[in-house]
């Protein structure tokens, strides 16, 4: 091999690895940008709806709208996972706001639970948006619970 074929052969291989990492770059670059707002509106959908839940619960008047807990729980249900037991115990709290004589004092659960359920979704998204050299393999975030 002559040694403008070397070089030929070196540019078109540099080249070639250089538009690979270029690609996988602007695709991961998209898809956190995606992830990442839409994570965020969902994040606010919770928040929402929680003061809803809470409004409700607490007979405070909502502006404009009068949904009732079996309603709010519904919104929620499409919003968590209904696989995670964590988001299921959310369901049932609010179940257990609608069933209650007392509502109010069961509200701090139901806060602690969609407090703990929005920062174990935070930290996922921080992580997720880090190189990939820098995540950690085995420290994902871990979700608290109430128990």
């Amino acid at each position: 091999m002559s040694m403008i074929e070397t070089l030929l052969t070196s540019a078109v291989v540099a080249a070639l690895v250089g538009g690979y990492v270029s690609l996988v770059n602007s695709e991961r670059k998209i898809q956190i940008e995606n992830v990442t707002q839409e994570r965020a509106k969902w994040r606010e959908q919770i928040r929402v709806n929680a003061i809803k839940v809470h409004r409700v619960a607490s007979k405070i008047p909502l502006e404009g709208e009068n949904p009732s807990l079996v309603e709010l729980r519904m919104v929620f249900e499409l919003l968590l996972n209904p696989h995670d037991p964590e988001d299921v115990a959310i369901l049932k709290c609010i179940e257990k706001l609608d069933d209650s004589k007392e509502p109010a004092k069961r509200l701090p659960e139901f806060s602690k639970r969609l407090a703990f359920l929005l920062k174990h979704d935070w930290e996922r998204a921080k992580r997720e948006a880090k190189p990939w050299w820098g995540r950690h393999p085995f420290k994902k975030p871990l979700r608290e619970s109430l128990g």
